[in-house]
């Protein structure tokens, strides 16, 4: 009986750790970029949804820049992290997820902020 709980929670902790371990890396990269972009960072934490990071928009490359660097962190981990099939695969869906234009992710941020662009761009012709 034991051995069975412990093959089912085994596997369970430790996809729960690669994903705290994704999110940690994801939110650096964006933390990184803004940083490299000069741009500021308010704040950083965490919430019911997960980690999270308000910062400066800035200039629309700039927005975009940022927003793709957590994805972009998380898919490349996931071709990179040859040693561990199921850390590759946390990755591989946490950038694939994070790129979808779902409320509060990095691809409705981007879709919103190219969306915003044009609103103004065609506000101000």
């Amino acid at each position: 009986m034991l051995g069975l709980v412990l093959d089912w929670f085994i596997p369970v902790f430790k996809g729960m750790g690669f994903g705290l371990i994704a999110m940690i890396l994801h939110e650096a990269g964006h933390l990184v970029v803004a940083f490299l972009l000069g741009l500021h960072i308010y704040r950083f934490g965490v919430n019911w949804k997960g980690m999270y990071v308000v910062r400066e928009a800035g200039p629309l490359a700039s927005n975009i820049m940022v927003s793709l660097a957590g994805p972009v962190t998380n898919l490349l981990l996931s071709f990179v992290w040859y040693r561990s099939t199921s850390f590759s695969l946390v990755n591989l869906c946490f950038g694939l997820v994070n790129l979808l234009p779902i409320q509060s992710s990095d691809g409705d941020r981007i879709l919103c902020s190219i969306e915003d662009h044009k609103r103004k761009r065609s506000a101000a012709d």
